[in-house]
């Protein structure tokens, strides 16, 4: 008899934050894992269930919800799974929890006499009444998480003998006088326990969906009705909502003050009933239903792809008759890329579509990833082409009884063109001008990427949430911490050399406070050679032990050579009485131009280390950050919101060139509480309010000026990335990717483009606020030319097909 680490495995999945019990689908750890499962040829299995003076109290210390009325709930619970009729389950309450260990009501303080120990064969349910268990214990709050199930113990032939579910009696609704909203945990956690995962199929319509981003019981745009949360409300509009009945007991997120809580108590969707039927069929169930089974796989046809839901919906009952399965879902990840999935219990002579979907909350067995090209349905012409294999073509696939119909399906994209590469869980915050590697962070560590050696961790004394990267990649600007004293300061780091220091003004004894301790000073650029860094420092103006202090100029801007070291650029003109900080935060390539911000919104600049320039004063630049390798073109982002390009060289308006912007209506939308202003309001009153144009804020430019990319947008309604390219002007990168027909960008709403390579062929970014970036290769693109798609090189060869008369973007995604 083996103990296998099933323990250790939930409490990981709950500290990666889920909001409900993570009880995923366990399977075996060998090359072909398989799952878990209980023995039902035994007969039922036995549950023992805790003790205590109640499940629930009331705010004045009576009785909530007793403790008969939660073993009532239990077996209530139980017998949903029991009356599967195509399952062989069945759990039924045989005993106390104190008949057999003596316990007679466990909490936080003695719950490791049930967890640390083989108790015996059965489920053991435990009703934590005061949250003790899951604070005390699982160290989670009892705020946040209703229930933690799972199979805690497994013999050597991979049958489950013991499990465990605590259910939190302190987190009901005050509403729930008989708890019939709470009963839903109960069955959701029992899953868990029998060894169900979660699953997507209506859940995420009956609780997600609303009129702002409304969700569809199929692929969205392909003229399917959506359909909204349940309790939604009809002030922003028609509604359709949902019958909270549709949603499944094992969606990863239960609202147990209402009807929704209610409608998980019962297993009345297909979904579940299919779930159980997988691991516990009778012999009607093998025979009796129809399957459908597939690999999902990348553009290339090839390569397997695991983690999206694929669902299955029957034509005449979309709702009720519905299953859905991962990609990847038996294997976990376990042995390599996996695009399988299987879908059974489909009822025999009905029609089903079958399409894909990304997984919207909660935690999963397989790690769910993103739809790296558009959802579409499965056709019997399925391929990659984005032209012949449309996203809204479906055949329907009938239901056979005892057979199982083969459909695979794969993403659609183009072979040529731009490659457009999701790096998920990363910020990638830097590429080198060369185009050939990358850094940024994850989980605050650094490390930087390539396309062929793939990530590599920085050491764990650096930071680099600010570093940059010199021209060919192999000088890398972070923070470093090298004597561990708390205090870190700039350093160049090499694989060749290890970390140099650059120094600091303070001794390395005092900074500001950062997110991962002291900074005496910050870096934020290094030039093409690494030669030269620009950044934030502090230092202690009259001695009194502090280095911070905002109205004496303790917080100065800073540059690095290594003939001079670090010494201060200049700030004579910089009031102190009413400015806090100056900082220089970004270079040109050459290093003979510095950029920066006075008190984070005067755009700021120095040349050849003299003089500061106040940038606002002159033309209302807020923003300086991307500039040409010689300096002589900035791309400065203004409080009118477009963008001022500027010369050093030249004086006076000579030296500024208006290059425009992206205007709200025009080309983004002014989107609040989910209405467009400029569709509710007028084009006039929304730029009468919040001005033309949406204010763009360029981030990094090619080494010529020909590209500049950048974000627009407010945090009101909402950002896009930005792309300018000399002969285009700009647009948006939306409009950008769909023109070139780059499937996979089509979902992604990449609004946060950081840096571009010295030609303008490659860039890198993400979307704001979330860990998710992508490198994107756009050396090759397309114009329509003649009425055909012809393939050019980017920016140059793109540049002169369109003086030439070309339109950009391939033909057959122009409309």
């Amino acid at each position: 008899m083996k103990i296998n680490k099933f323990t250790v495995a939930m409490l990981g999945m709950l500290s990666a934050g889920s909001a409900l019990a993570a009880g995923p689908l366990l399977t075996s750890d060998d090359a072909n894992p398989k799952p878990y499962v209980w023995d039902t040829s035994k007969g039922s299995i036995p549950v023992y269930v805790d003790g205590g003076a109640a499940f629930t109290y009331d705010y004045d210390g009576s009785v909530f919800l007793s403790i008969d009325r939660a073993r009532e709930i239990t077996q209530f619970a139980f017998d949903q799974w029991n009356n599967v009729e195509t399952s062989t389950f069945r759990a039924d309450i045989a005993g106390t929890i104190q008949e057999k260990t003596g316990i007679a009501d466990v909490t936080g303080a003695n719950a490791a006499e049930i967890y640390t120990k083989q108790n015996g064969y059965g489920f053991w349910v435990l009703y934590d009444t005061d949250g003790s268990i899951l604070e005390d214990f699982f160290g989670v709050p009892k705020t946040a998480v209703l229930g933690i199930a799972f199979p805690e113990i497994a013999d050597e032939n991979n049958v489950i003998i013991e499990a465990t579910a605590v259910l939190n009696g302190w987190n009901v609704y005050v509403n729930d006088t008989e708890g019939n909203q709470v009963a839903g945990v109960f069955t959701h956690e029992f899953g868990h326990a029998i060894n169900l995962s979660h699953s997507q199929t209506n859940g995420q319509l009956g609780y997600l969906s609303n009129t702002f981003e409304p969700l569809y019981p199929g692929v969205a745009g392909c003229g399917v009705e959506p359909i909204h949360a349940y309790n939604w409300p009809d002030w922003y509009g028609p509604t359709n909502t949902a019958d909270p009945e549709i949603i499944e007991t094992m969606f990863p997120f239960i609202s147990h003050n209402g009807a929704g809580g209610t409608a998980q108590s019962t297993v009345n969707v297909l979904d579940d009933r299919v779930s159980i039927s997988n691991l516990y069929p009778t012999d009607t169930y093998k025979t009796g239903f129809g399957a459908i089974e597939g690999k999902l796989r990348l553009k290339d046809g090839q390569t397997e792809y695991s983690g999206v839901n694929i669902i299955a919906r029957n034509v005449s009952d979309p709702l009720m008759d519905a299953v859905s399965a991962q990609s990847g879902y038996l294997t976990q990840g376990k042995v390599g890329p996996d695009g399988y999935f299987k879908i059974n219990g489909l009822t025999p002579g009905q029609s089903y579509v079958l399409y894909t979907e990304e997984i919207h909350v909660g935690g999963y067995p397989t790690t769910q990833t993103p739809i790296i090209s558009v959802a579409e349905y499965w056709n019997e012409n399925e391929g990659s082409d984005p032209v012949t294999d449309n996203q809204c073509d479906f055949t329907p696939i009938v239901a056979q009884a005892g057979k199982t119909k083969q459909a695979d399906l794969t993403f659609n994209g183009y072979d040529d063109g731009i490659n457009f590469r999701p790096i998920v869980n990363a910020f990638l915050t830097d590429l080198a001008k060369n185009g050939r590697s990358s850094m940024g962070t994850i989980m605050g560590y650094g490390f930087t990427w390539n396309e062929t050696k793939g990530f590599e961790m920085l050491p764990d004394y650096v930071t680099a949430e600010t570093g940059r990267m010199n021209r060919n990649g192999t000088k890398i600007l972070v923070n470093a911490d090298q004597d561990r004293n708390g205090v870190s300061a700039p350093a160049i780091w090499s694989d060749s050399k290890g970390v140099m220091p650059l120094g600091d003004f303070t001794g390395n004894s005092c900074g500001g406070g950062t997110q991962h301790g002291t900074d005496a000073a910050s870096a934020w650029d290094i030039d093409d050679a690494g030669n030269t860094v620009v950044g934030l420092a502090y230092k202690d103006v009259d001695g009194n032990g502090m280095c911070y202090e905002y109205d004496k100029g303790e917080l100065v801007p800073f540059i690095w050579t290594p003939k001079a070291g670090m010494h201060e650029l200049d700030t004579q003109d910089v009031d102190w009485n009413i400015n806090s900080w100056v900082r220089a935060h970004a270079i040109s390539g050459n290093g003979e131009v510095a950029l920066g911000s006075l008190d984070g919104w005067e755009a700021v600049a120095w040349v050849k280390e003299g003089r500061m320039i106040n940038l606002f004063e002159q033309i209302g630049a807020i923003e300086a950050n991307a500039t040409s390798y010689d300096g002589k073109q900035v791309a400065l982002g203004t409080m009118q919101g477009n963008v001022m390009l500027w010369n050093h060289t030249k004086s006076g308006a000579a030296a500024f060139t208006d290059i425009g912007g992206l205007k709200w209506c025009e080309d983004v939308p002014f989107v609040l509480w989910g209405q467009n202003a400029c569709d509710e309001m007028g084009v006039e009153w929304v730029h009468s309010m919040f001005g033309e144009f949406a204010g763009l804020i360029p981030f990094d430019m090619s080494d010529n000026g020909d590209v500049i990319i950048g974000r627009a947008g407010d945090f009101w309604a909402g950002f896009v990335g930005a792309i300018y390219i000399k002969e285009l002007g700009w647009m948006t990168l939306d409009d950008f990717f769909a023109k070139q027909g780059v499937m996979e960008a089509l979902n992604s709403s990449m609004n946060n483009p950081l840096s571009i390579s010295a030609s303008g062929s490659k860039m890198v970014g993400g979307i704001a606020g979330a860990m998710i970036s992508y490198h994107v290769d756009m050396t090759e693109v397309y114009v329509c030319e003649n009425g055909s798609s012809i393939k050019t090189g980017f920016p140059n060869g793109l540049i002169n097909k369109v003086k030439s008369g070309a339109q950009f973007g391939r033909c057959e995604h122009l409309n």
